[in-house]
């Protein structure tokens, strides 16, 4: 069940983009606690806004019209669009755009935000599909956000095709555990301090757990995680999403 948040102070935090929301340096109690922590209530209530809203039913009607096998399912887009209105992003690649269920929950976040300069830079190989086709007109004509790139991603990384630093990434073409360990691993570090990987279908392999452990550096004496070595601030899954909070390293 979502929870709802407290007080309009806790509002106006979270509507601020992810660089201006951390809180100031925590006590010795405090330390190695994540200054992300205030991310799940943020997406909760994001998530159960969009899951009850017209936006939601009518993505779903035009889901079923085109046949749903192989598209997200309503709690999996209704994370995908908490996490971007949580992280207000600037600039957002996904690998496996389709016909557009995820781009236009990540558009529909980006306008309810009014990120109205943001770009969503949408790839998808398959020359049978329709790329983009659920999108609705009015979100895939917006300020001229959506990027529709046809071809593989290997190409496009290999032609320097694609921006860099990113804001946000969201893996959901080839679900092989070696592809999908090959994207994480070329995204990452294209992400800026605190910016958001994330992945569809994390339960199909392995590939997302072993990414993750290996963003993870450990004390030798404690065990515990060492904050000042590990690569990312924040991690977790909800439904078949995966994501990772990306942590610069100095």
């Amino acid at each position: 069940m979502f929870s709802p948040l407290g007080s309009m102070e806790t509002m106006r935090v979270l509507r601020r983009p992810w660089w201006r929301r951390r809180p100031k340096k925590a006590n010795k109690n405090e330390e190695g606690s994540t200054p992300f922590y205030g991310i799940w209530d943020a997406v909760a209530r994001f998530a159960a806004e969009i899951r009850t809203s017209d936006f939601m039913a009518e993505m779903i009607r035009r889901r079923d019209a085109y046949g749903s096998q192989g598209l997200m399912g309503a709690l999996d887009c209704a994370t995908l669009y908490g996490l971007v209105r949580w992280l207000r992003p600037a600039v957002v690649v996904e690998s496996g755009g389709f016909i557009g269920m995820s781009s236009a929950f990540i558009l529909k976040a980006l306008a309810d935000e009014k990120l109205t300069t943001a770009k969503l830079y949408s790839i998808e190989w398959s020359e049978d599909c329709d790329q983009g086709a659920l999108i609705p007109d009015e979100l895939r004509s917006a300020s001229g956000g959506f990027v529709p790139m046809r071809g593989k991603v290997e190409d496009f990384l290999k032609r320097d095709q694609l921006p860099s630093p990113i804001d946000m990434f969201l893996h959901d073409s080839s679900h092989s555990c070696r592809h999908m360990l090959w994207e994480f691993r070329q995204f990452w570090p294209r992400l800026r301090d605190g910016g958001l990987l994330v992945s569809h279908d994390v339960q199909m392999n392995a590939a997302f757990p072993e990414f993750v452990a290996k963003t993870y550096a450990h004390d030798k004496k404690t065990g515990r995680r060492d904050p000042q070595r590990t690569s990312h601030y924040e991690w977790g899954r909800w439904g078949y999403m995966g994501f990772a909070i990306k942590k610069q390293i100095d």
